[in-house]
């Protein structure tokens, strides 16, 4: 093509390519930045097809610089969020399987009821509820998940059901930031499991970003004081390889379940915030996606075993 044979559009097509891909990796604090690193998946995938289509129209330069751009971009998501590639097997240790569901957009209770069914979960996190549904969802499930507690806000609710005894020590019912903290005491292993659900507020403002980073560093001083193994599941509405999910992560010292992230076709604008963190004496044997029966995005599911 002719468009393509002048060295300048060459050179400033590959010179933008390859400034996509870094301002992915290294984020400016500037939210237009921030917004387009968050798709760093669908830009890998969207760098591909260019080397693709490149490659056909015979640009060598150009398919070299897609490719190489994309592949940049594959080895950043995978090494911020979990560089391990496998799970770790099945050792036959005392395990806890946790879910956390965000029932945005189910307004029916008795939807919600639908999805909630036969959950195997032994640690149950609902987010975005309809606070006029709480009472009949905490009922319906009282039989499961014994024991329950939760934030009730007029906007949306989280709440905490759990097969096991639980203890609370930490509860915020603002509307931003709904979040519990507590203990779960596991009778098979006559031992004591830490958790934080908690829901972290987009980013809309300059404003927000300092908010965002204050709520994610008084989680940081919750595990910094923590005396049992602990998990950290919420919706963050950040991907693992945001500059502050890294931070709170390399501050934390605790591990993702995430094994990187490759949109689908049916997930092509999604984008994997739903995360659950675990500390140095767990391992992650499963991690799922949760859809219901027409393939819309419920939440995610893990299982984790001590060491």
């Amino acid at each position: 093509m002719k468009l393509f044979r002048h060295r300048i559009t060459q050179n400033v097509i590959g010179l933008g390519i390859l400034l996509g891909a870094l301002f992915c990796i290294f984020p400016p604090e500037i939210l237009i930045f921030r917004q387009w690193a968050a798709y760093g998946g669908q830009i890998m995938v969207g760098y591909v097809a260019l080397g693709l289509l490149f490659l056909v129209i015979r640009q060598d330069k150009l398919t070299f610089v897609s490719f190489f751009s994309a592949a940049l971009l594959a080895l950043f998501i995978k090494i911020s969020s979990n560089p391990v590639i496998q799970l770790d097997e099945v050792s036959g240790s005392p395990s806890i399987e946790v879910a956390q569901l965000d029932l945005d957009g189910l307004s029916e209770p008795y939807e919600q009821l639908s999805i909630l069914e036969n959950q195997p979960a032994d640690l149950l996190v609902l987010q975005s509820l309809d606070p006029l549904s709480v009472r009949l969802l905490r009922d319906s499930l009282l039989d499961e998940f014994p024991y329950q507690f939760g934030t009730n806000h007029l906007d949306q609710a989280l709440w905490v059901f759990s097969r096991w005894p639980m203890g609370v020590y930490h509860i915020n019912d603002e509307p931003e930031q709904p979040e519990v903290a507590g203990l779960l005491y596991i009778p098979e292993l006559k031992d004591t499991l830490e958790f934080i659900a908690t829901y972290m507020y987009p980013v809309f403002t300059r404003a927000d970003i300092k908010g965002y980073q204050s709520h994610l560093q008084f989680n940081n001083d919750i595990i910094e004081d923590r005396q049992h193994p602990i998990l950290v599941i919420g919706q963050f509405n950040e991907v693992s390889w945001a500059p502050d999910i890294r931070h709170f992560r390399e501050k934390s010292g605790l591990q993702d379940s995430r094994r990187g992230f490759l949109p689908g076709l049916q997930d092509l604008w999604d984008k994997p915030t739903h995360l659950v963190f675990f500390s140095e004496e767990l391992s992650c044997t499963g991690f799922h996606n949760k859809v219901d029966s027409t393939g819309r995005f419920l939440g995610i599911s893990g299982t984790y075993q001590w060491k």
